[in-house]
């Protein structure tokens, strides 16, 4: 999908409105980019970059994230953890977007409440800013003041979805720079279809950083993975890499240790499966 492209053009052809619902061409690079995440689900940082390069291109957007919102009592800011996220220029745009989530006395997204309410039913909900917060509202608050005006952004729009097994509201998004064109309803809508279908996969299909995954695994210990997921044998791995049986065998020794397995067959059944282990808690 191109920027180019008529099918994801956001004006209609017998139409001078912008569209407000997604084509069939863009729905499909959503369900498109669901499934690269997919066939990288056992390599956190790979599926997250896919995930969040995809984002990018979809909706136009130089920062995006994907992040987790634990509600908490109305007096307190709801707690937020950052999964990943990209796009920032400096150093210093960096530290003042995580300092609007981690400072204990950070300024809360204005009536963040009409965001998190219906995503807590279960149901995958989108917003652009201006949905949620009018101008006035918006460039007063102090969470604009103090956060989004000195990093040089502004629009943003993200998905909010419950994931019962995180305990947490996934919210997939971004923003867009300062003086840049309001987000299209149809980018909107595309990122709900998004939402949707991510965020139930999270520890569960697509493994995360404290899960049991490849992160970890040594260059050789991956190779020898690979071979055997191929079906080769210890000697026939052995062959393959010009390495004695005894190495081979040390490798694997320690790729059942690392994944909790204890034969073969759990380490294969691990991958057939495609089902994360471990802690499903993302700040551990």
């Amino acid at each position: 999908m191109t920027a180019n492209s008529s099918q994801s053009s956001s004006f209609d052809k017998t139409n001078t409105e912008p569209r407000t619902e997604p084509n069939t061409e863009e729905v499909r690079a959503v369900f498109r980019l669901v499934s690269a995440c997919c066939d990288r689900w056992d390599h956190p940082e790979e599926w997250q970059s896919i995930l969040l390069n995809g984002v990018q291109e979809l909706a136009g957007l130089p920062f995006v994230g994907l992040q987790l919102i634990r509600p908490v009592p109305e007096e307190s800011p709801p707690d937020l953890l950052p999964i990943a996220y990209q796009g920032w220029e400096t150093e210093e745009q960096e530290r003042i977007y995580l300092s609007s989530m981690a400072d204990e006395d950070r300024a809360v997204l204005p009536n963040v409440n009409k965001a998190l309410s219906p995503a807590m039913g279960q149901e995958s909900v989108a917003f652009s800013r201006p949905m949620i917060v009018p101008d006035d509202l918006w460039y007063q608050s102090d969470f604009y003041q103090r956060y989004v005006k000195l990093t040089g952004m502004d629009e943003w729009v993200s998905s909010f979805r419950l994931a019962p097994q995180l305990d947490s509201i996934v919210m997939i998004g971004g923003n867009r720079k300062l003086g840049a064109p309001p987000v299209p309803m149809r980018i909107v809508k595309l990122l709900g279809i998004l939402g949707e279908e991510i965020t139930p996969l999270l520890g569960t299909r697509l493994s995360l950083r404290n899960q049991i995954s490849k992160a970890g695994l040594t260059p050789r210990q991956r190779q020898t993975l690979d071979l055997l997921l191929e079906g080769l044998s210890e000697k026939q791995v052995a062959q393959q890499l010009g390495l004695s049986k005894a190495t081979v065998h040390d490798y694997i020794v320690r790729l059942h240790k690392h994944f909790d397995v204890q034969s073969r067959g759990e380490l294969l059944s691990y991958f057939i499966q495609r089902r994360p282990k471990g802690n499903l808690n993302p700040s551990l």
